[in-house]
Parts: structure tokens; C-alpha cells; sequence
């Protein structure tokens, strides 16, 4: 609405009567500074805006937020034409279908002469506090044409009773118990989480807009609250003393701390304010809070959330070129038990939280909150662009009364990443390293296929040979063994044996069920006497040999079980280190094992074009659902023997830069299957330190252990089991410092 425009303020209320849920939607007025406006959508995670009038400002804050348009209509209308009556009809759930609700659940075979505790509180248009009793009980407006008589309904389909407010009148307590219009809004709902500010009164004035602002956002976050007009008291004192004897009755929500009771104002005479409070006497403690510009600040800031009903329900995934799809049926919708010729064009919302994931790997229907890719999420998940909205918790669509079924569409996590680049302005593409890393994982059957990497030994094998090298098996496990050095995971289940001791020949074996390796014979041919290798597959009872082309019969070259050699297979054979893969898959696997109780994925490494240059990084991890917080990490890794060089953290920082301004937090992560960094690198990563950037450094220290800094034994330590790429950066600091 139009900024300190009290008549939009009016109107509102009015609108927010008509629908199910009203009372706590939020207002938002609309001036040529938008932080306020930004501030209150943010706050309340708001899914559709509606404009209680057109003007320049509210026009610009509506084609900014266009992920915030309705599904339908396209003009945001909140009501559409019946063609058959010319008179209109509401969009969403309104206060009819609660008023069927109760009829049907609770009043309508009661006697004619019952009364119900619902109260039609009307005044007069001549009272100096009609726009205050607006926004305080509600009303039904009669300036849209409805082709429902909404305040009809109230009256007959409630037993309600209908209250008079005379001009200068006092009002009475039991107002404050009863069920008026606007309160009625809020009948069936269920709350969820807890508001950041406690409940109480507001005191301020009935003719200043931000007060009444103030006051309905109050309301609408889930507060039980009443606004007290300084200039009437004498008239709401009863109407207060009510609300305050039952907010005396409520039990403490921690019975470890003092409840209160809290007075919110704008005033700027303390003392004025304090004649006032001391009119009033709760045997709870009275404090008092100033509503300043920065009363909707703050990341502490929360409201509480509302919903109908809540269910779970199956879901069947099928997958089909490459692409997944989610079918899941709707529980009945128990709150709607009358079937109006309407109904089944009117909107709702369904939230949906997957309880798992596992059944289509590297996808999500959970994406991060990041309220700007609605459109982007909406196309990819739901195909209509304007259908789906993202949530904390998970996604929610918009869907009409009658929609007994879903179908879904799991985002895949490269494009995700990719997607949420391109909102820093960071265009992306997979390299060539990151389609051999993504190929590699997936002929792991996933990245914790590439736990074996984390030995030593077994880096080793693969780096020291060639792509033509053969080798027996022993020579193999002699190398993975490493001097020793395998004894160290003899015991840990690196491959999910559990207490069974683990050997070089399992982790062989291992190697060879993921096709690293594969077996073969090496053969000399009788003619030229020079050895071919030869595949199980490449053998038969014939082989021809690979350099003279003459026929060779295998049985007379079969001698003993040793005769058995093994080379290294697909990605492997190839002598490019698999352009880095191996550290890669190291790095990520690190991050994967922090992240049980929050959301990880991954995109191996990127092309990325910033201001017409070109960059790549190694791979881009994201980081999220962590206390709702969003991280993303890019990284440089390194082989043994490899070097960090001044260009690599300059690239990084240059990505990072444009990442931060989305208001997404993002760390350097400089990894290296190494002892231990060089001192060159060294003096790069405390150059870093000077400039407050944060990093995260990993060595074979910390890729190899289950847990990063397992093998650190050091009680200062910020934190030994970190969950969120902060905490790393903060271990990384505190043992670059210290060593």
C-alpha cells in the first residue's frame, strides 16, 4: 500500500477480512526508500503481493519481485468475474469456507435461538476511531461487487451476535474473548515456530499510520496483542483489562525464564508513557519496547509460521533419460466440506519437506531459500514458472482446492549451482576436468565410492603407473601396503566391512569392483616373442598378437594362477592424473562427511566468465539448511608436487567478490594431497588472513581421517566437529597460525 496513506490501511483490513488466513497477512507500505517494504517481505517469507492501489513506487517494487506474482491472474487480482452473475468471486480460500466449516462441523444442528461466542462488531461512520476499529476487528467491505454476502454469512452461518459500538462509547471486555470477523480468520490454523517479540498491548495513536502499522505486522507475526489508543483510554480500558487477564492466564512458554508482558510504542515522552502503563496492574511484569525503524531488523527477527493441516503421504519416483520425476497423492483436505460451484478454482498452498532424498541422487526438492529463483525453481521443478516458492524447510506450490495429486521434477544439483552463479552475474559451464570428475563419481555409484582414494597407498598405484604398465597382484597390494602406512585403516571400515580387519587385498578387490583395474594376461607371442596384454575380454582359445598379427593358441601359454596381470581401466588408462580427479573427489568427500545433518552438493570443476574473462576453478560446493544459512565454497586442489600459486588465489577471490554481493556467504577452499603446504603457499594464505578473507585449507591430514581434524590433538581447536564451512575457516586460521 501507499506509505502513511491510512485509507489503503483501511482498505486492506477490509480485504484481509474476506480471506482465510487474513489476519496474518502482513502490510506493507511502499515509499520511494524500499528497505522497509524488502525488510517486511523478507521477514515474512511473503508469496504473493497484491497492491491495494497502483502508483509508480508500488508498480517498480512489484516488476522487481516478479517471482512474487500470482500463479493466476496475471494482473494479481485478488478477485475474478462469475460470467454468469457479473459479480465477483475471491481467488484464494476465503472467510466463507471457514464459516462452512464450522456450520457443518459444530453449529447447524444447533437450535435456532443459540448463540455463538462469534461477535459482528459494527460503528458508526461518525466515530473518531472508525479506521482503528478496521484494522482492530475487521470488516466486510462492500465495494467489490461480491456475489456473496459475506457479513450475511457471518451472522446466520455463526449464531453470531451483533455488536453496536456507539460514537464515544466504551467498549466492552467481553469484546476482547469474543470471535469477530477479522479474528475469525484465524480459526483452524495451527502455528508454528515462535515470534521474536512476546505478546502484550500497543499504545500509540489512532490517527498515526505507522502505529496501526506497526500494530497489524505485530498481530500478524503470531502475537497476542490489542492496540490501545493513548488519546481513549477511558473508552478501551475494559477492552484492555480483558486482554491483559488472559494473557496473565497463559502459561510461560519456558518455565526457566520470567514471563512478561510487553508494551509496544512510539512514544517519545517516557513519562507520559509511564502514567499510562501504571493504569493498568498484571501480576505478570510489564516491560516496555520502543518501535523504532529497526524493530523488523536483524536476523533473530522470526514470526511464526500457520497452516491447515498436517500429513505425510508416499511418494513413487520413476526415472526416464536421465530426468526424474516425483508422483505423490494429496491427503483429503478435511477443511473444505462444502462444495460451492467455485471452489474448485480457489488456491491454496501445499508445503512439502521430503523426510529423504536417496532415491534420486545429485537432484533436490530441496532447494536453498533464495526467494529471487522462484521463476527459476517453479520452471524446473513444477514447469510453471510462477506455481512454486521457495521455503526454509523445503518448497511449496500453489495448487487449486480439488488437485488430489502431484507431479515433481527433482533439481539437478549441477544446474542448481550453475543457476545460483548466474545470480552474482558468474556465467558457468563443465569443463572437461568436471565431466571426467562427474563421469568418474558416477561409476563409483557416487562420491563415497571414492573413499578408497583417501589411502595413501593406493594414490600411489594409480599415479605410478602407465597406461601400458601391467602389474600382479601382489606388486599391487606390496604398493597399497606403503611401507606400513595401511595400518592406520586396518581397523576404521573404510569399505563398510565394520570390525572385520581390513587388508591390502580387500582394498584391491575394491578397486577392481569399481573398474580402476582391470584383469588380463600378459602373453608372449611364439613368433616375435614380444608380450601383448590381454583382456578377459580380448581372450578366447585363439588370441592374435598386437604386433606381428600371427595366431597364438592361449592354452599353450597358460602356466600357473600368477600368470594374472592387471592394468588400469576407463578413466584411469589414461596418463592425464584424470585432470585432477583424485584430489578433487578427496576435497569433496571431506565436505560430504561434515554435512549429516544438512544439505551439500557439488559441481566438479568450472568454466566461469566473469566481465567477459574466463576462469576455472577446480569444483564449487553449496552449502545449506544449516540454521538456514547458505554457503558456498569454491577451491583450487592440488596433486602432490603441485603448487598454489599467487594467480589461483587471485581467480578465487575475484569469484568470491561477486558471490558476496548476493548476500550469500562464500570461503576459499586450498586443498593439496600433500604432507603439508610449501612455504610459498603459506605466505599466500596469510596474505589472505590480512585481508579478513576467509579460506579453508586441507592437506592429506585432514583428507585422509574419517573426520577432518580427527587427527589434531589440540583442546583449543574452535571446532572439532565443525558443521558449517565457517567453522572449518575458523580451524583453518587457528592452525595456520599456530604452526
Amino acid at each position: 500500500m501507499r506509505d502513511s496513506n491510512i485509507d489503503d490501511l483501511v482498505k486492506a483490513a477490509g480485504i484481509n477480512t474476506l480471506l482465510w488466513g487474513g489476519i496474518h497477512n502482513p502490510i506493507i507500505p511502499v515509499s520511494a526508500n524500499e528497505k522497509t517494504a524488502e525488510r517486511l517481505m523478507n521477514l515474512f517469507s511473503v508469496d504473493v503481493l497484491y497492491a491495494v492501489e497502483q502508483i509508480k513506487e508500488i508498480d517498480q517494487l512489484l516488476n522487481k519481485h516478479q517471482f512474487l506474482r500470482a500463479e493466476y491472474p496475471a494482473d494479481r487480482s485478488i478477485i475474478y468475474e462469475d460470467w454468469r452473475t457479473k459479480k465477483n468471486i475471491i481467488w484464494y480460500l476465503d472467510s466463507l469456507d471457514i464459516i462452512d466449516f464450522y456450520w457443518q462441523t459444530e453449529l447447524k444442528h444447533k437450535t435456532k435461538e443459540y448463540r455463538s461466542n462469534c461477535l459482528l462488531v459494527e460503528w458508526e461512520d461518525s466515530d473518531d476511531l472508525k479506521n482503528l476499529f478496521s484494522i482492530l476487528f475487521g470488516y466486510f467491505p462492500s465495494s467489490f461487487n461480491l456475489r456473496e454476502d459475506f457479513r450475511d454469512a457471518f451472522l446466520k452461518g455463526l449464531r453470531s451476535r451483533d455488536v453496536k459500538i456507539a460514537p464515544g462509547g466504551v467498549l466492552d471486555g467481553k469484546l476482547e474473548k469474543g470471535i469477530y470477523p477479522l479474528r475469525l480468520t484465524d480459526m483452524h490454523l495451527v502455528s508454528w515456530g515462535r515470534p521474536f517479540w512476546q505478546d502484550g498491548i500497543y499504545i500509540g495513536e489512532e490517527t498515526d499510520f505507522y502505529d496501526m502499522v506497526n500494530f497489524w505486522n505485530l498481530r500478524a507475526a503470531g502475537l497476542a496483542v490489542q492496540f490501545l489508543p493513548k488519546n481513549h483510554i477511558e473508552r478501551f480500558a475494559e477492552f484492555i483489562n480483558s486482554h491483559i487477564v488472559k494473557l496473565d492466564k497463559t502459561p510461560n512458554r519456558n518455565l526457566n525464564i520470567e514471563d512478561c508482558i510487553t508494551v509496544y510504542h512510539r512514544l517519545e515522552n517516557q513519562e507520559e508513557l509511564s502514567e499510562i502503563v501504571k493504569k493498568f496492574h498484571p501480576t505478570k511484569k510489564l516491560l516496555t519496547s520502543r518501535c523504532s525503524e529497526t524493530i523488523w531488523e536483524g536476523r533473530s527477527k522470526k514470526v511464526a509460521g500457520f497452516y491447515l493441516e498436517h500429513d505425510r503421504t508416499l511418494a513413487n519416483v520413476e526415472k526416464s533419460y536421465n530426468h526424474y520425476t516425483v508422483t505423490t497423492s494429496l491427503p483429503e483436505k478435511r477443511f473444505i466440506v462444502n462444495v460451492r460451484d467455485d471452489a474448485g478454482l480457489k488456491k491454496l498452498v501445499v508445503s512439502i519437506n521430503p523426510i529423504s532424498e536417496y532415491d534420486y541422487p545429485e537432484h533436490t526438492l530441496r532447494p536453498p531459500y533464495i526467494r529471487e529463483l522462484n521463476e527459476f525453481y517453479s520452471r524446473q521443478i513444477a514447469f510453471d514458472p510462477w506455481r512454486l516458492r521457495t521455503e526454509p524447510d523445503g518448497i511449496a506450490i500453489i495448487i487449486n482446492v480439488y488437485d488430489n495429486s502431484l507431479l515433481l521434477h527433482p533439481l539437478s544439483d549441477q544446474v542448481l549451482i550453475q543457476r545460483i552463479l548466474k545470480l552474482a552475474g558468474i556465467d558457468t559451464e563443465i569443463s572437461q576436468a568436471g565431466l571426467i570428475a562427474s563421469r568418474i563419481i558416477k561409476k563409483l555409484n557416487g562420491l563415497h565410492g571414492g573413499t578408497g582414494f583417501r589411502i595413501g597407498g593406493v594414490r600411489k598405484l594409480i599415479g605410478k603407473l602407465k597406461a601400458e604398465d601391467c602389474i600382479t597382484r601382489g606388486e599391487a597390494t606390496k604398493i597399497i601396503w606403503d611401507d606400513g602406512m595401511f595400518q592406520k585403516y586396518e581397523h576404521t571400515g573404510l569399505l563398510g566391512i565394520g570390525a572385520q580387519k581390513l587388508t591390502t587385498q580387500d582394498i584391491f578387490d575394491s578397486l577392481l569392483a569399481r573398474d580402476i583395474f582391470r584383469a588380463g594376461l600378459e602373453l608372449a607371442c611364439e613368433h616375435c616373442k614380444l608380450a601383448s596384454w590381454l583382456s578377459l575380454r580380448d581372450l578366447d582359445d585363439v588370441w592374435v598378437c598386437s604386433y606381428c598379427g600371427e595366431e597364438n593358441k592361449t592354452n599353450q601359454h597358460l602356466r600357473n594362477r600368477g600368470d594374472w596381470r592387471f592394468r588400469k581401466s576407463g578413466f584411469f588408462a589414461k596418463d592425464d592424473r584424470q585432470q585432477g580427479a583424485i584430489p578433487v573427489i578427496l576435497t569433496l568427500l571431506v565436505f560430504s562427511r561434515i554435512s549429516s545433518l544438512s544439505e551439500f552438493t557439488f559441481c566438479p570443476s568450472l568454466k566461469l566468465t566473469v566481465d567477459s574473462k574466463e576462469y576455472e576453478i577446480d569444483f564449487c560446493i553449496l552449502k545449506y539448511r544449516q540454521g538456514g544459512q547458505i554457503e558456498i565454497g569454491i577451491g583450487e586442489c592440488k596433486s602432490e608436487g603441485g603448487k598454489i600459486n599467487q594467480n589461483d588465489i587471485s581467480n578465487l577471490k575475484l569469484i568470491r567478490e561477486k558471490i558476496q554481493a548476493t548476500d550469500i556467504d562464500c570461503y576459499l577452499v586450498l586443498s593439496k594431497t600433500a604432507e603439508h603446504f610449501d612455504s610459498e603457499e603459506i605466505l599466500l594464505f596469510k596474505a589472505l588472513l590480512d585481508m579478513n578473507i576467509p579460506f579453508i585449507l586441507l592437506t592429506n591430514r585432514e583428507l585422509e581421517p574419517h573426520h577432518p581434524y580427527d587427527e589434531i590433538q589440540d583442546e583449543k581447536l574452535p571446532h572439532k566437529h565443525p558443521f558449517t564451512l565457517g567453522q572449518m575457516a575458523e580451524d583453518s586460521e587457528y592452525i595456520l597460525c599456530k604452526e
